[in-house]
């Protein structure tokens, strides 16, 4: 019984340790890829295709999606997608047809930034 219990501690330790360090290696990852785009980037606009959105709770803020379409310098249409928080008040900036500033990395364009300014450092300025 107790070779049993102690399997099981070893095993959600395990566990909580391959989590961390996934998120790590991934956080690790998209911080080289931010790093590129802005390093060696291309500014353009993209058009939003689509957006979903959830709630930010009682924040005034709201999660969403937006996926995105834009061309590269050969003239060749991409897709994309990132997340972004955005004040409540300006979700009609965000919807499909739309155009929002993108850059994408010059040497793999479907390695994208999009330029969506978080809106709590935007209140944090107001207020400064």
């Amino acid at each position: 019984m107790m070779v049993i219990v102690c399997f099981i501690y070893s095993a959600v330790a395990l566990l909580f340790i391959y989590v961390l360090i996934s998120l790590y290696r991934r956080d690790l990852r998209n911080k080289k890829i931010k790093n590129e785009v802005l390093r060696d980037g291309v500014d353009t606009t993209a058009v939003i295709t689509q957006v979903a959105s959830r709630s930010g709770g009682n924040s005034g803020f709201i999660n969403i999606s937006i996926d995105f379409r834009y061309q590269n310098q050969r003239g060749e249409e991409l897709h994309g997608q990132s997340l972004a928080v955005i004040d409540a008040m300006d979700s009609a900036k965000y919807q499909a047809g739309q155009r929002i500033n993108i850059r994408y990395a010059r040497t793999d364009a479907r390695k994208t930034l999009v330029d969506i300014p978080n809106p709590l450092m935007k209140r944090k300025n107001r207020s400064s």
